[in-house]
């Protein structure tokens, strides 16, 4: 299940990562939105999900999901704190299958709660909002836009996700400095920078990626952020183009402790993204066609013309000297090579765009993806 969730965010990003320059995403909440989906589908709709998401040489993928869950939820340390919530908001009166009712508490330990989408439909994306805002200790905030639900919508599913973590080795706000951050060979912006003096890290060197490898870990070391810090100023894109996960895999084993001098960004970054035409671009799309979708899974009798009308995904990141927080939100609308780093300390600093993911290490699970590409 962790590969699974490794290629489909390397995936996601990429095509997300077209015409964004700072960026964040959480593809483990995108993930769960459509295996939520997936559990209340049939046929062709299940198999496209089944597919996307690499499912398909797995028995029971939902039972995979749990045990990971399981994993990720259940071992944190004092200093950090992961949260992952799920809800289904039905149509007021829809039937919704009692063997899908029971496998979404079961397994997604997902809640349904009826809203009035006909005779009340702003109060329930209100209801719906509310409840992201809560998840994400209020870092989500108006995840739907209004007019988003109407007398067609049958349902929404919903999953937040929420981290919080301090550094093991927090940074000192006293050495803090307003420094160059250089967007382009051309161009620079000032930003506040964080500095600290040399320190045993995982690191690493990667010359198919032609970048430095940084893993930074917050407390209990079970959570890590990833800095992949390209050679050259402009060399983010082939960072990216490049990384696949076999190259992350191969680098996350070849990280070895080294003496590092490190300065990285203070930043905060949020990001939103209508994903319907993304992911049917992947391969997901009977679920967003009216004639073509099987919700049979879901509801008794699924009334004509029931489909996936909409699919929103919002994240937010704030990386400062104490750590990092970061929350996401997925909701899917229904209506109807590396060598060993030499003596002196290495110079790690990120002063030009970057990429960087937060991953829980044991099973290599990226929770958030991002790129930081200039000040804002």
């Amino acid at each position: 299940m962790e590969s699974v969730v490794a290629n489909f965010s390397l995936r996601l990003y990429n095509v997300l990562s077209e015409g964004n320059d700072n960026l964040i995403l959480s593809p483990y909440s995108v993930t769960i939105a459509l295996m939520l989906t997936m559990l209340g589908t049939k046929g062709e709709s299940e198999a496209q999900i089944k597919q996307v998401l690499g499912l398909s040489g797995i028995p029971d993928p939902h039972k995979a999901y749990k045990d990971l869950h399981f994993t990720l939820t259940g071992k944190y340390k004092e200093g950090t704190e992961l949260a992952i919530a799920n809800r289904i908001y039905s149509k007021l009166g829809l039937h919704i299958r009692e063997s899908y009712k029971q496998k979404s508490i079961e397994v997604y330990n997902s809640e349904l709660e009826l809203l009035d989408f006909v005779g009340n439909p702003e109060g329930s994306r209100s209801i719906i909002n509310t409840w992201v805002e809560e998840q994400t200790n209020n870092k989500i905030k108006d995840l739907i836009p209004p007019g988003v639900i109407n007398n067609l919508t049958v349902a929404v599913l919903a999953n937040a996700i929420y981290f919080k973590g301090d550094w093991e080795n927090p940074f000192k706000s006293s050495e803090t400095e307003r420094e160059k951050f250089y967007i382009s060979e051309i161009e620079t912006e000032m930003i506040d920078m964080m500095h600290m003096g040399e320190k045993k890290w995982l690191i690493s060197v990667s010359e198919s990626l032609d970048c430095k490898v940084l893993n930074l870990p917050y407390k209990g070391e079970e959570l890590s952020m990833l800095i992949f810090l390209p050679n050259k100023i402009d060399g983010l894109s082939e960072v990216e183009s490049n990384l696949s996960p076999e190259i992350l895999y191969e680098i996350t084993q070849k990280l070895y402790y080294k003496g590092v001098i490190v300065t990285i960004p203070k930043f905060k970054l949020e990001s939103s993204f209508e994903i319907v035409n993304v992911l049917a671009g992947m391969g997901i799309t009977d679920i967003f066609s009216k004639y073509k979708s099987d919700f049979s899974a879901m509801m008794d009798n699924p009334p004509e013309e029931t489909y996936v009308s909409g699919a929103i995904h919002k994240a937010f990141v704030e990386v400062n000297e104490e750590g990092t927080e970061a929350a996401a939100v997925m909701a899917l609308t229904v209506s109807a090579t590396c060598y060993v780093v030499p003596d002196p300390p290495v110079i790690f600093k990120a002063d030009h765009p970057f990429l960087f993911l937060i991953r829980e290490n044991s099973t290599g699970t990226v929770l958030f993806i991002g790129r930081f590409t200039k000040p804002t």
